[in-house]
């Protein structure tokens, strides 16, 4: 049976997509590009996250009614974090409480991208060819275009070919422009609204929002998992699989498995909007070197040997027919610029939706994924890197780790002396995701159960930790030690496994090595970073405090640390909308420098360092 999703619209802002059921209104509005404020990234604590519903929802947690006074549930204010999605709704957020991706305040600073779509509709009126004079009905609407202030320079062969049948229904037309060319020619001056499509083509999964380029509104959002994880779970094990594994068709086989996600993407968008996919003209392409490569049919094999040398940067403006994409076949696929082997289109996007030029202060960007990317800006230079961190924090390489389903523990917390965790749509705990790994290695950390070289401690050292929590400590026979979480249904406990405190440890010190060598770069202190700007989705259930703690950000005051969701996929609808953001991401490409951090000399000693976790204060 098709899955039931349920409209939800978000005011002010008008960011309306459809989710399905249980589906929190926190990470319906994160996917919508609406960032609501709270400082507990979303484990119910703050209480900051307040909307107010109009619809029916989930019903009221125990966190709400502690949180929420009688005349806010009355008025039908909820946590947005805890009410999940029942049915269509409304939700209105108080204006000092949120702000979109693609206008993000900082210190009272904006980044504001005004709507001005490089692609346009043209109304025009043709006059008739008179006897006895040199009249050629193209060659007239090319002249008058250019009267109007849209001169064309190209155009396909079909739009020649539709031109006669055009005509014959009257003069006046309407003209469909991408920047100089003439996309499509339509017959009166009242044409259907045309719509563009931003797509992030992210290693594990793709999302997408579909936008009227007449009015510059989201009408429609939708996520689709990538299945390329099929071959493999990182972009590494995927090229592997096209050389060695497929040499003959794996690349055409893993650009099919792309191309037809995101075909159904287009098809979720529209069949939710009640577009026709012949209307959507322009689609802006972003994700990391490697998936773009793939997206485009690109081998990318020569950037996983030295010296690491991707095929193409950017940007590439493609035709839709090229990648055979379920829109009208004269519209444009631009897919934005790379700026290194392994800092991709992806982050060029996140960097459109920043100021990080204005003022000089110092201020870094980290994208947490399988790969982590880093950007940090000072005194008038901006210098980039990657890091492989692994997919533990996709709750891959984890004992009893699994990616955010329904039953995954997402988050933990230590109250009165134990542990107490939720899960994913509050069903029966199936394993835990990164969100939750991240949460229980912080808990016990903080509690004493785990040391700063990231070892489990025996109940007889665990001297500081409650009797609770120490009661949950296995022993085995080879001396560490594992932590019971909760029982699965098989009647097994779940358990946090030494080995999986160490992947998380590798994880965050490839992300925190990769900043250490950047930050000594630009000979930028820690301390005098103003602003750490952390993108990707898990980044949106980080808190402050926990990436300082984990040893994943420099220690710096949490107030610096903002949390900007899917910010790529925000950077790829600016670009849609706005002729200013392209140049700007255009620009961009072209002054961020890249920094091979492998091959510095003093890598591998920051990268032991970044191992430890910091002492507790």
């Amino acid at each position: 049976m098709p899955e039931t999703r349920f409209t939800v619209s978000f005011l002010p802002g008008h960011r309306s997509g459809k989710f399905p059921s249980g589906t929190t209104l926190r990470d319906a509005a994160l996917q919508l590009g609406v960032l609501i404020d709270s400082t507990c990234a979303g484990m119910g604590r703050c209480g900051q996250c307040r909307v107010e519903v109009k619809g029916p929802a989930s019903p009221l947690t125990a966190l709400e009614r502690e949180l929420l006074s009688p005349q806010e549930i009355n008025k039908g204010v909820r946590l947005s974090c805890q009410a999940e999605i029942r049915a269509d709704a409304v939700c209105l957020v108080p204006e000092t409480s949120t702000t979109t991706i693609a206008s993000i305040l900082v210190e009272g600073q904006a980044e504001v991208q005004e709507f001005d779509p490089d692609l346009q509709l043209v109304k025009l009126s043709l006059r008739e060819h008179r006897l006895g004079e040199t009249f050629f009905e193209m060659e007239h609407l090319l002249q008058v275009m250019a009267q109007r202030g849209a001169p064309v320079t190209s155009y396909p062969l079909s739009v020649v070919q539709t031109l006669p049948q055009v005509l014959r229904q009257g003069r006046d037309v309407t003209a469909v422009v991408y920047r100089d060319r003439l996309l499509a020619l339509e017959s009166g001056r009242e044409a259907p609204a045309v719509f563009g499509v931003a797509v992030d083509v992210g290693t594990t999964t793709l999302a997408a929002k579909l936008v009227d380029l007449s009015e510059g509104q989201v009408v429609a959002v939708a996520s689709e998992t990538n299945p390329q994880r099929a071959v493999g779970g990182d972009v590494i094990a995927r090229v592997h699989y096209l050389r060695e594994q497929n040499p003959q068709n794996g690349l055409k086989y893993l650009h099919r498995l792309v191309i037809r996600a995101i075909n159904t993407l287009i098809d979720r968008l529209c069949e939710d909007a009640g577009v026709s996919p012949d209307r959507i003209f322009k689609l802006t392409l972003v994700g990391n070197t490697i998936m773009q490569h793939l997206a485009l049919g690109v081998d990318p094999s020569a950037l996983t040997e030295k010296p690491y040398t991707p095929a193409v940067k950017g940007p590439l403006t493609v035709p839709a027919a090229e990648l055979k994409l379920s829109m009208h076949p004269q519209g444009v696929v631009y897919a934005i610029a790379n700026l290194g082997c392994f800092v991709g289109s992806d982050i060029t996007a996140v960097l459109t939706v920043l100021d990080l030029e204005r003022g000089g202060a110092p201020q870094l960007v980290v994208d947490i994924g399988t790969n982590g990317e880093m950007v940090l800006a000072a005194g008038g230079r901006i210098i980039c890197t990657s890091s492989p961190a692994g997919p533990a924090w996709e709750g891959a390489s984890i004992e009893w780790g699994t990616p955010a389903v329904a039953g995954a523990i997402e988050r933990a917390r230590v109250v009165d002396g134990d542990v107490q965790f939720t899960t994913i749509a509050r069903q029966p705990a199936i394993g835990i995701c990164g969100s939750g790994l991240v949460d229980l290695v912080c808990e016990f950390r903080r509690c004493g159960l785990i040391d700063a070289s990231g070892r489990i401690l025996p109940p007889e050292r665990a001297v500081d930790a409650p009797d609770a929590l120490r009661q949950r400590l296995v022993a085995r026979e080879s001396g560490a030690c594992d932590i019971r979480i909760a029982p699965a249904a098989d009647g097994r406990w779940i358990l946090l496994k030494q080995k999986d405190i160490r992947e998380v440890q590798l994880a965050k010190a490839a992300i925190r090595a990769g900043i250490e060598i950047l930050l000594r770069e630009l000979q930028v202190k820690p301390v005098d970073l103003q602003r750490v700007f952390v993108a990707g989705a898990f980044g949106n259930h980080l808190r402050g405090e926990d990436a300082v703690a984990l040893g994943l950000l420099p220690e710096i005051p949490p107030e610096r640390i903002h949390f900007i969701g899917n910010a790529a996929l925000a950077g790829a609808e600016a670009v849609l909308t706005s002729k200013v953001a392209r140049e700007k991401a255009e620009h961009l490409a072209q002054k961020v420098a890249f920094v091979e951090i492998a091959e510095k000399p003093e890598f591998q000693d920051v990268f032991v360092e970044a191992m430890r976790f910091p002492e507790i204060i």
